[in-house]
C-alpha cells in the first residue's frame, strides 16, 4: 500500500485489463524503482490531490506560453499562407530562397516561426518583393 513515501511521476493510464494505475516516484530511490500501480493501492489520498494539482498547473502554464507564442507572432500571416498554399507546391524552398535573396537558413526559420523579431521585416521583404515578380510571371505566362 502506497502513503506518503511516494510521489507521481506520470499521468495515470489504463491497464490493458482495464483500472486506472500511476507511475510512482519511490522517495530515496533511483528512477529505475519506480513502478506503475493500481489507484486502489494509494491510500494517502493526498498523492493524487497533488497530482491533480501538478497536472492543472502544467496545463494552464502551456496553455500561457501558447497564447503568448500566438500573440507574438510577428510574420506576415498573409504572406506566409501565400507561400505555403500557392508558392510551395510550385518551387523549392531552396530555390525560393535564393531567387528572393534569402539564406535557406532564415526562410526555413521564418517558415517555423523561430526567426528573431529583426530578421523578420528584412525577409518579409525580399519575399514579398520575389512573390510579387512571380506573381508578374503566372499572369504573363511566362513559364516558372
Amino acid at each position: 500500500r502506497l502513503a506518503h513515501d511516494t510521489s507521481m511521476t506520470c499521468p495515470g493510464h489504463v491497464r490493458s485489463g482495464g483500472g486506472l494505475e500511476y507511475r510512482i516516484k519511490w522517495r530515496g530511490w533511483g528512477s529505475r524503482w519506480n513502478t506503475w500501480e493500481p489507484e486502489r493501492h494509494i491510500i494517502d489520498q493526498v498523492i493524487l490531490t497533488e497530482w491533480e494539482e501538478t497536472k492543472a498547473r502544467r496545463a494552464a502554464s502551456a496553455a500561457r506560453s501558447s497564447a503568448s507564442a500566438s500573440r507574438t507572432d510577428e510574420r506576415d500571416q498573409a504572406l506566409l499562407a501565400e507561400y505555403r498554399d500557392k508558392w510551395l507546391a510550385r518551387h523549392a524552398q531552396a530555390a525560393v530562397a535564393r531567387h528572393a535573396g534569402v539564406s535557406p537558413g532564415q526562410l526555413s526559420a521564418w517558415l517555423k516561426g523561430t526567426i528573431g523579431h529583426r530578421a523578420v521585416a528584412g525577409v518579409e521583404l525580399k519575399l514579398r518583393a520575389w512573390a510579387a515578380a512571380a506573381r508578374g510571371q503566372l499572369a504573363s505566362g511566362a513559364s516558372d
